[in-house]
């Protein structure tokens, strides 16, 4: 049986096509290094719980509004390691993904004529320890692939934020996913050899997604301009994500001499789709401890159309499903020095494994994850002009024991394959503050 993929339908036209498009041999996926791991340690540690309320650099794509939630600017450098163990038959899934991670957080109030509090963020992961710039890869299977598990593209988020009065902040930005086209026409005779009358066109654009959200702080509004008030309280969050996906949309005319004049060839795929995501959560705090309860709404059934439109995976005739996703965190915090923070959550995988994908034969399951993790926070005298802060995280991925079929168009090497395993995960991160 053929094997349908991108690079096969292709690979014959154009090789440059292919290196810009993909530098190696990569494995890609749907969801973002945002959705499926976290970005920073405490979105990772706290399972994405605390990522709402957190004034670090990604609050850009989690909540723009939580950028102005804070009185320092920022400077943020970060790693990722995420490594499966996941086994489907006798497949195994062992690809590391590890991107590096950069952002910033700045005050640039003094820009506009507004007596509010203005921040903007900007966060930004690139892949393969910052080698990898476009992780791009769609195709089908004749053993299985991971849904969301794989290298992911360049990230990046930008946002701006604004303090109303004090405790009152929204804000908003824009995801940036990237969109390539490659255009090319050739001459080749009959043994493979060609007139050199070729010409390849390839470009790429960014398209923005839209991110936003509100904060709500009892406490500080309690606080009013009392900087040095406590704060305690009840701290209110919303935000929303919208859809996203990486497309290559490929064309290409080849003649072949004295036999066919014209032999078009159109391909248009998708990868990395991050579906329009609805989230809000609750803090209490109470002293050195801060709890915190939140959840999402993730609207995959909008990919099921898109999958219409896909080249290469439109027959997989896919059930994609909305899915809510619960958290829950807590963070201790010892004299605004050390932090100690932990998490957990459960998410439903968005793919019913009763429908199989054929040929393309997705892999998906139920999760339930953990992480815990620290902060230390240091102000700043010595050696060092500035504050700045370093954070560690560790995270648990447990997948549900789960029953696939792999299915074939010929359905004589159809199989059962049941899928299982974990990924572990660590982050590390050092900013600097002022």
């Amino acid at each position: 049986m053929t094997k349908k993929t991108f690079f096969n339908n292709i690979s014959f036209l154009s090789v440059p096509v292919i290196l810009v498009l993909s530098t190696g041999g990569v494995q890609a996926s749907l969801g973002n290094l945002g959705s499926t791991f976290g970005l920073t340690p405490v979105d990772i540690a706290s399972t994405q719980s605390f990522s709402l309320f957190n004034s670090q650099s990604s609050a850009a794509y989690y909540n723009p509004a939580a950028l102005s939630a804070t009185d320092q600017g920022e400077l943020y450098l970060g790693y990722l390691s995420a490594t499966p163990s996941i086994t489907a038959g006798d497949q195994k899934f062992d690809d590391v993904t590890q991107p590096i991670l950069v952002g910033m957080n700045v005050n640039v109030t003094n820009l506009f004529n507004f007596s509010y509090p203005i921040y903007f963020g900007l966060i930004a992961g690139i892949e393969n320890a910052g080698s990898e710039m476009m992780a791009f890869s769609s195709a089908t299977s004749e053993t299985g692939q991971l849904l969301n598990y794989g290298e992911k593209p360049l990230f990046v988020a930008a946002s701006g934020s604004i303090q109303i009065i004090p405790g009152l902040t929204i804000g908003g930005g824009a995801q940036v996913s990237l969109h390539a086209d490659a255009a090319m026409s050739l001459e080749s005779e009959l043994d493979g050899t060609s007139p050199a009358n070729e010409n390849v066109a390839v470009s790429a654009k960014p398209v923005m997604t839209p991110v936003g959200g509100v904060m709500l702080d009892f406490g500080r509004m309690a606080c009013g301009s009392d900087k040095s008030c406590a704060g305690n309280g009840i701290t209110l969050a919303a935000a929303y994500r919208g859809e996203s996906y990486g497309q290559t949309n490929i064309k290409a005319l080849a003649t072949i001499t004295q036999t066919v004049s014209e032999l078009p060839i159109n391909l248009l795929t998708y990868d990395a789709y991050q579906p329009d995501t609805i989230s809000a959560g609750i803090r209490v705090k109470a002293g050195m401890v801060s709890v915190v309860l939140s959840g999402e709404q993730q609207k995959w059934s909008s990919l099921n159309d898109l999958m219409l439109g896909d080249a290469v995976k439109d027959q997989a005739s896919v059930g994609f499903k909305n899915i809510n996703i619960p958290r829950a965190g807590i963070e201790l915090n010892f004299n605004d020095t050390f932090k100690l923070m932990a998490g957990a959550s459960y998410e439903k995988s968005p793919l019913d494994a009763d429908k199989a994908t054929l040929d393309v034969n997705y892999l998906s399951a139920d999760k339930k994850v953990f992480g815990a993790g620290f902060s230390y926070f240091h102000k700043g005298t010595g050696l060092t002009a500035y504050p700045w802060q370093i954070d560690l995280a560790y995270q648990y991925q447990k997948l549900k024991r789960t029953d696939h079929i792999i299915k074939h168009q010929d359905r004589e090497n159809d199989k059962a394959v049941k899928l299982d395993g974990s990924v572990s995960t660590v982050a590390l991160s050092f900013s600097t503050k002022f």
